[in-house]
């Protein structure tokens, strides 16, 4: 009796187990449900290392998202997958903003970054300013925020946007490399290309960032923003944590991410400077107007787009 009193007990206290077990589970799976989920595209750059430290560091977990974070290497990959459906939000140019309009894809912009980009002149180039720009090589990518800037920087120094020879290089590494080679004068180029042009004896003659036009914007359709804002919220906030944490910590702690992520030559290691991070904030309407109106002017879209009507205020402190 005492033996069948002792199976039956161990039987008793085995199915407790398997009861808790399934209770543990069924709550990690409801946590798990519970998570918001947003999927997010960007290109590889400066502008994304805040995102990678807060997935990193668990940011994004702690505000509840399960964050689908895809980079990609190639625009017009991201657009295919934008259009596919498989992002609700990325990080892109507003030339890109504006051609998603113009194909009846609302999309919005809901804050931006903190890139920069580099206007580099050859060596042996023979440009000492930047009025010196006039009929010079510049490479570009055709149609995109740099094609925008080399306008921006040429009329804002006294040289019609004319005057400029343009040479259509989509690739990035190609573009340093027609720099290097002698075959453009001039390349406006991200970090870190602008360091390597530069280390290779090139010139930086200005600096373009946020403070004076907006390089690069985050961008949700308003289908999410309507259907999944507390996902959008959150990101936010992650974000911003990790704009904050990059702000009170000495670079030397994350400088992997930078070398890792953006692609930063070891060499650098120690003398990488980062633009001004700042938390999402949102561009000024008529920067943005500006860029929309470029656009249009070009042939690049045939909607007349308003920036009032496309830049959200709603995730922004």
């Amino acid at each position: 009796m005492k033996i069948k009193r002792l199976i039956a007990t161990i039987m008793t206290l085995s199915m407790f187990g398997v009861m808790a077990g399934c209770s543990a589970s069924a709550n990690k799976e409801a946590e798990t449900s519970e998570m918001k989920k947003l999927s997010f595209g960007a290109m590889s750059s400066i502008d994304i290392v805040p995102i990678v430290i807060a997935q990193e560091k668990g940011y994004f977990e702690e505000e509840g998202l399960d964050l689908d974070f895809q980079l990609f290497t190639a625009a017009k990959d991201r657009d295919a997958a934008l259009q596919a459906g498989a992002l609700d939000g990325l990080i892109a140019d507003e030339i890109a903003i504006s051609i998603y309009q113009n194909l009846g894809i609302d999309m919005k912009i809901t804050g931006q970054t903190n890139g920069a980009w580099t206007l580099v002149v050859g060596k042996d180039s023979g440009i000492e300013n930047l009025s010196g720009l006039k009929n010079k090589k510049m490479a570009i990518s055709e149609n995109t925020m740099i094609d925008y800037l080399s306008d921006y920087i040429a009329t804002e120094n006294g040289v019609s946007a004319d005057e400029i020879e343009k040479v259509a290089i989509p690739a990035m590494p190609a573009r340093l490399e027609a720099l290097k080679n002698k075959q453009v004068d001039a390349a406006i180029l991200p970090a870190p290309f602008d360091d390597t042009a530069v280390a290779d004896g090139g010139k930086a003659l200005a600096k373009i960032d946020n403070a004076d036009i907006t390089i690069s914007a985050f961008g949700f359709t308003q289908e999410e923003i309507d259907t999944n804002g507390d996902a959008i919220k959150a990101f936010f906030a992650g974000y911003n944590k990790a704009v904050e944490y990059m702000q009170n910590t000495d670079i030397k702690e994350y400088e992997d991410v930078l070398i890792e992520t953006v692609g930063y030559s070891e060499d650098t290691r120690g003398n990488i400077v980062l633009p001004e991070l700042k938390l999402n904030y949102l561009p000024k309407v008529e920067n943005v107007q500006a860029v929309f109106d470029w656009s249009k002017k070009k042939g690049i879209i045939d909607k007349d787009l308003k920036a009032e009507d496309v830049i959200v205020d709603t995730f922004v402190k």
